[in-house]
């Protein structure tokens, strides 16, 4: 009888493991990560999206605004990757949709608004950042801002959201000049926290 017990639970152990691995496919892992430079970063569980939302609105022209910062976040093994997007877009709108990322230097540059005033959203290169970090170190592996190309968010409801992005952001040295870039690839849905300012 013991052995019948221990082939039994032998038997479940092993099917638990075969049906874990096999639902463990290539489409969910890259559903649940994003790479940094190549590696490959799983999405925290629980805490992986955060969304900020701006309470001031920004004005011009008569028009207002609303922005979010969205940050995602993961881990490869004790190392830190995240990557944000400072989004502005037409009051009444919602947050999802295709923002175009624009070089502007800050939300008060003219051709900042004017684009916006033509795109009804943006994202504002300059304030937007990838990072790396080792847990508990004082310093960046990677430390990037101003990426190139789009970002999409989808608003899946239920406080769900996939975000879209392959792209570079941009290293600086200490005049600001271009030193090279970190290359970025997201394609990843899970909940979002959304807390308001």
């Amino acid at each position: 009888m013991k052995n019948h017990l221990k082939s039994i639970v032998l038997l479940v152990l092993t099917s638990v493991v075969i049906f874990s691995c096999s639902s463990d496919s290539d489409s969910s892992k890259s559903a649940n990560q994003f790479t940094i430079e190549g590696q490959s970063y799983t999405l925290i569980p629980d805490n992986a999206l955060l969304e900020l939302k701006m309470d001031n609105h920004i004005m011009d022209q008569g028009q207002t605004y609303d922005r979010s910062s969205i940050t995602l976040s993961g881990l490869n093994g004790t190392t830190i990757g995240t990557a944000s997007f400072d989004l502005f877009y037409k009051d009444g709108l919602p947050v999802e949709g295709t923002y175009t990322i624009t070089g502007s230097l800050s939300d008060n540059d003219p051709d900042f608004f004017d684009q916006l005033l033509v795109d009804n959203k943006l994202c504002l290169g300059w304030t937007s950042s990838c990072a790396v970090s080792e847990a508990g170190a004082p310093t960046f592996l990677v430390n990037a801002n101003n990426p190139t190309g789009t970002v999409t968010v989808i608003n899946n409801g239920n406080s769900n959201y996939t975000i879209q992005f392959n792209g570079n952001y941009r290293k600086y040295d200490g005049n600001f000049e271009v030193i090279g870039t970190s290359p970025v690839v997201i394609n990843v849905t899970t909940d979002v926290t959304i807390q308001v300012f």
